[in-house]
């Protein structure tokens, strides 16, 4: 999730799909869970909000998905006008769980810093306390921000080695964010650190790239991999190093118009 303006124009050759809206039956019936504190599947909801996508989305590689965690599913921010980047979430949420039978446990920033309501400014504590509900209604973890104390950070992140140590399936966006278009953008830095720590733990990276094709959104899983951790490198060296695999991994299931920051062939070698 993100508090970044909406994309606004498609990049050069690149075409939208068309409008995805929720219907108000299944906006009032996920108010209603969240309200209540009812735990629910965002697999399961997302084939619910699908039923009225006019066209189908598609998936390529669904046999690359690994039938059992731990692992780190790793996706583009996927976003442009009449598409919210919850709807491919959704999307990847019901495939690996067809996959898996598990649910993906996705990372979201915790608090929107500067939102605007139809122009009205919206206090971070308000779109904290709306994330603190939905995100323990659908098992989504709350990431503070990084201008945030560094215990809360730390307690969000031991939060996720636990789901990974358990065997469970974590979710993540690396870029944080949306730009003027869906194209790629740099990763955060700390997102190498991070997964250096999840595959440390035993887990595997799963790459997905999120696009549309001829009006369908489509999710394109690469193969499994683990990062090289490469030994004798400094640990902001190796952030970079790592968050350069995992977003050229990424690249890899995307169509070159949405290349973006990776589109230059002189950054595909991390090394």
């Amino acid at each position: 999730m993100s508090d970044a303006p909406a994309p606004s124009a498609p990049p050069g050759g690149y075409r939208y799909g068309g409008l995805y809206r929720p219907t108000w039956a299944n906006i009032v019936l996920a108010i209603s869970y969240i309200c209540r504190g009812r735990r629910r599947s965002l697999a399961a909801d997302g084939v619910l909000a699908f039923r009225h996508v006019r066209v189908a989305p598609l998936v390529r590689g669904e046999d690359r998905i690994p039938e059992l965690g731990p692992f780190v599913v790793v996706a583009n921010h996927y976003e442009r006008p009449g598409l919210w980047m919850a709807w491919p979430a959704l999307h990847v949420s019901h495939l690996v769980q067809l996959r898996t039978g598990q649910d993906i446990r996705w990372v979201a920033i915790q608090e929107w810093e500067d939102y605007r309501f139809h122009g009205i400014p919206v206090p971070p504590r308000v779109t904290r306390a709306i994330f603190e509900r939905a995100y323990a209604a659908y098992g989504i973890i709350g990431m503070p921000q990084p201008s945030a104390p560094a215990a809360s950070r730390a307690a969000a992140i031991r939060s996720v080695v636990d789901v990974v140590r358990g065997g469970g399936i974590v979710g993540l966006m690396p870029e944080g964010t949306v730009g003027a278009t869906p194209e790629l953008l740099p990763a955060r830095e700390g997102v190498g650190t991070f997964l250096s720590l999840l595959t440390g733990t035993g887990a595997s990276v799963v790459p997905v790239g999120l696009f549309e094709e001829e009006g369908h959104m489509v999710a394109s899983f690469g193969s499994p991999f683990r990062p090289d951790l490469q030994v004798g490198v400094d640990r902001t060296e190796l952030d970079r190093r790592i968050r350069e695999q995992v977003m050229h991994a990424i690249r890899d299931q995307l169509p070159p118009a949405l290349w973006g920051s990776y589109r230059s062939a002189e950054t595909s070698d991390p090394s």
